[in-house]
C-alpha cells in the first residue's frame, strides 16, 4: 500500500508478522495523518508489530515525533512494539535532540531492527 500527501509519501508492507512502514520526504503535521492512517490500518489487521523505516525521510517535526510516540502507545497496549530504523543525520538529529531514541528503540538498519 502506498500513499502520498503533499510532502510526505508511505508505503507499508508486511513481511511475517511484522508490519513496516517506509516515510520518505518531509513528516510535519500536514503529513502525521497519512502515517497514523497506515498505522491504524495495519492495527485493524491485527499488526501490532511495527518498523519504522526512516530511511527516505528527510525532515521530521514535533509533529512527527509525536506520531511515533502515539504509534507507540496503541502498540503497546496490543503487546505489541515499534522501532524505528535507518534515519538520515538530519532526522537521527531530531531523534537524539528530544531523546526519542529512549522511548523507542532505534536501529542503524532494517535488517538489524527485524533482527531484534
Amino acid at each position: 500500500m502506498q500513499q502520498s500527501g503533499m510532502r510526505v509519501h508511505i508505503e507499508v508492507r508486511r513481511p511475517v508478522g511484522v508490519g513496516v512502514v517506509t516515510i520518505g520526504g518531509e513528516l510535519d503535521y500536514d503529513g502525521v495523518a497519512l502515517l497514523e492512517e497506515a498505522v491504524g490500518s495495519l492495527r485493524d489487521q491485527d499488526v501490532h508489530r511495527l518498523l519504522l523505516d526512516l530511511s527516505d525521510l528527510t525532515f521530521m517535526d514535533s509533529s512527527g515525533v509525536n506520531a511515533f510516540l502515539r504509534a507507540q502507545r496503541g502498540t503497546r497496549s496490543k503487546g505489541g512494539w515499534v522501532r524505528l530504523a535507518n534515519p538520515q543525520p538530519s532526522v537521527l538529529r531530531v531523534i537524539e535532540l528530544v531523546g526519542l531514541g529512549q522511548a523507542i528503540p532505534l536501529y542503524a538498519t532494517v535488517g538489524d531492527a527485524l533482527a531484534a
